[in-house]
């Protein structure tokens, strides 16, 4: 393969991918060596989590559309190889113009219909970027043209709208919702990763999305991981510099056309159109998300990665759960939080409900309890976030920690004693005193959350239970 012009970028040779080597070298590299020595890659190593879902999913359905109907025979024959074995990629050469990103002819996820239209800033394909001139937003740009992005990071940004594009009544969802999170199971390397994540069917049904721009019917696996929200065509130019993304200096693109794609799945009975069969979509009923800026640090410390955990934990490796904040159409943040792989469910439980009571245990230990106490709520959820981790690292550790109250204990009294002393007033043998009550209290909690979890579950038909009382009531005439 010749090297590439400077007009020319090639998915399957040039370097785009950001990945993480065995050998703690970070590199860039293309979709063949990425699956052909994938098991030489650590990770993929983005500087944004939901690039790193992205690029997962994209490379499985490459790897679906190449291998169908992968079975467990395959995926055993792949233990400890150096990746995924060549003959299995004979596709991406027979279709090796379909992955060319620049050029007058067909381009990778571009419609040609769109040349020439009213151009956008191409900071429309990142969501770090503020889609106009607006003040209110993290990074001000004016986009006059000054400034463009590299093929790299154009192809990051196609490729995240296939995860998570925001809607509105001009552009649809993905094939999930905009604010869905996501689960990643992580292996040794980046080979292993993809097995992990296989979904359970993997049968090709129609073309795959970087071979036709019309929307399938009956969407396969690979159509559904690789979905198109998007009908994009990116408007080359002569221009070299750095990169407004990554820095990297070399040939920009600074402008795109767009307009709305392929329409979200419905779904029959659902608040929310998404991909039910999704294997790495986090549900509970509905697709789970993350709380919006508005909520405050405890919420976001906590609830995301207990929802994870509830859906996801326990597994014998490691899994990581992504999801973005979004506000309607402009993504304001993203979280990226690594599930403990222990099966401490009750612990987790446990730790959730004895954290709810602090407030209403720190209130007892003032002089006047039936008051707010703003202060103190104010100082549980700064401290929240530390808790929220000692949680997760203990969870990591099931025999670190001893007994159910042991564990408890380990994380609640080093964050009441804090609370008690930046709260409590009076004299130091006034505050002493609120510290040893706020101490008994919480002791006396976990004492009865710890009792509770050791009881066995109580059968609604056990035997032995003791008979219902009769109903007292009047005696009616002639009754004994």
């Amino acid at each position: 393969m010749t090297p590439s012009s400077a007009l020319a970028f090639s998915l399957l040779f040039d370097p785009w991918i950001p990945v993480l080597r065995r050998d703690g070298q970070a590199r860039r590299i293309g979709i063949r060596e990425a699956l052909l020595d994938s098991g030489s890659v650590r990770q993929i190593a983005a500087s944004n989590p939901m690039d790193n879902v992205a690029l997962v999913r994209f490379l499985l359905a490459v790897l679906i559309w190449c291998k169908p109907n992968l079975s467990e025979h395959d995926c055993q024959h792949l233990d400890g190889a150096v990746g995924v074995p060549e003959e299995w990629l004979a596709k991406l050469s027979e279709h090796e113009p379909a992955f060319n990103l620049l050029g007058d002819a067909a381009r990778f996820y571009q419609d040609a219909s769109l040349r020439g239209k009213e151009p956008r800033p191409i900071a429309d394909l990142l969501a770090e970027f503020p889609g106009a001139d607006s003040i209110n937003h993290m990074r001000h740009v004016v986009h006059d043209g000054s400034y463009g992005l590299c093929p790299a990071c154009c192809v990051l940004g196609m490729l995240r709208l296939s995860v998570w594009a925001p809607a509105n009544r001009f552009y649809p969802a993905s094939v999930n919702p905009g604010s869905a999170a996501y689960a990643i199971a992580e292996r040794d390397n980046l080979l292993l990763t993809l097995l992990a994540n296989l979904p359970q069917v993997t049968a090709t049904t129609g073309l795959a999305p970087w071979l036709t721009n019309t929307p399938p019917e009956s969407p396969d696996a690979v159509a559904n991981l690789a979905w198109r929200p998007r009908r994009m065509w990116l408007n080359a130019a002569h221009k070299e510099g750095p990169c407004a993304n990554c820095g990297r200096f070399g040939v920009l693109l600074a402008s795109l056309c767009n307009a709305d794609g392929w329409p979200t799945r419905t779904g029959e009975g659902r608040t929310k159109k998404f991909w039910d069969a999704d294997p790495h979509l986090l549900t509970d009923g509905e697709p789970v998300s993350l709380p919006g800026l508005a909520a405050s640090v405890a919420s976001h410390s906590s609830r995301f990665w207990r929802a994870a955990y509830r859906l996801r934990g326990g597994q014998a490796a490691k899994v990581v759960a992504i999801g973005p904040v979004v506000n309607k159409f402009v993504f304001q943040d993203a979280t990226s939080v690594s599930i403990p792989s222990a099966s401490g469910r009750t612990r987790a439980d446990l730790s959730g409900e004895c954290s709810d009571k602090l407030r209403s245990l720190l209130r007892r230990v003032t002089p006047n309890p039936g008051r707010q106490h703003p202060e103190i709520h104010a100082a549980l959820v700064l401290m929240t976030p530390h808790a929220e981790a000692r949680v997760r690292a203990l969870l990591d550790e099931p025999d670190s920690a001893g007994t159910d109250a042991e564990f408890l204990n380990d994380i609640y009294q080093p964050l009441v004693e804090q609370v008690v002393a930046c709260t409590a007033c009076g004299s130091p043998l006034r505050r002493r005193a609120a510290r040893n009550k706020a101490l008994a209290l919480l002791s006396q909690c976990v004492r009865g959350l710890a009792d509770k979890a050791a009881q066995p579950p109580v059968s609604a038909d056990a035997s032995g239970a003791t008979p219902a009382k009769p109903k007292r009531g009047r005696k009616t005439k002639g009754q004994a």
